[in-house]
């Protein structure tokens, strides 16, 4: 059986041996958030893994460890040798997490197994509420000791976590569409502007964040985020991913100070 420190320091091994956008829990993250983040990471990392591999696996399969993870979420399948579900359970005890969240994340790789291209962009945020804004809610939820975050912060953030993902998308339009997947049905114009409204709708969750460092934390990811869609719509080649260059430092910087 593994122990609940082992599992943690195997959460925390996913997080770094993977490639994000951005940091996982950054040293501005307060340490009693870090190994529940570690915990909520690794989960999403093996679910999203699971529905990004139809190389190696079939449909059917790939749906029936998804559903195989959504019984050790719930506790009514083994989780005793698994470190993702060991530590996983511990965060939700200890954070007093409820579940819904984490089952919105396993629906969001469900679709993306059976893949419907968007064809609204009530599509596209339908889909975001799944994907994305789930991990802002278990965000603000760490950060209020598992106090439920006010209809105002829940708001902030679900646009924070969509702006997000669809920036997201666009970094990576080359690399979705060779596996077969459009999620932008909309003009590149058109979701630049809309994107841009999600992040100036969700700024203010920085106010509701109650350790100063997580504040900081999310100024730079926002800032981060707002960079790279500025990025996606300067570059040549839609397709081509953009590059972090020291011009993108410095716009970042400004986009942290606005924020």
């Amino acid at each position: 059986m593994i122990s609940v420190d082992e599992a943690y320091a195997h959460c925390a091994n996913v997080a770094r041996c993977h490639y994000e956008n951005f940091p996982v829990a950054s040293v501005l993250v307060p340490l009693r958030m870090r190994k529940h983040l570690f915990a909520i990471y690794a989960f999403s990392r093996l679910a999203d893994d699971i529905a990004d591999e139809p190389w190696t696996t079939d449909t059917s399969t790939r749906i029936s460890a998804l559903d195989e993870l959504e019984q050790k979420l719930l506790g009514s399948a083994d989780i005793s040798e698994d470190p993702v579900f060991v530590a996983l359970h511990q965060t939700i005890k200890e954070a007093r997490l409820p579940l819904a969240p984490f089952q919105r994340l396993l629906t969001a790789f469900k679709s993306d197994v059976n893949f419907v291209t968007p064809r609204t962009w009530d599509d596209v945020l339908a889909y975001c509420s799944n994907s994305a804004d789930p991990v802002g809610e278990l965000f603000l939820r760490l950060d209020h000791n598992g106090q439920e975050p006010s209809a105002e912060a829940i708001a902030c953030s679900n646009a924070i976590c969509t702006a997000l993902q669809v920036t997201n998308f666009l970094q990576d339009l080359g690399t979705d569409l060779q596996r077969g997947r459009q999620y932008l049905p909309l003009s590149d114009d058109d979701v630049f502007r809309r994107t841009r409204i999600l992040f100036d709708k969700g700024a203010p969750v920085i106010r509701h964040a109650h350790a100063w460092r997580l504040r900081l934390e999310l100024r730079a990811i926002i800032a981060g985020g707002r960079t790279m869609l500025d990025l996606c719509e300067q570059r040549t080649n839609r397709l081509q991913r953009p590059a972090l260059g020291a011009g993108a430092v410095v716009r970042m910087v400004g986009h942290f100070v606005k924020a």
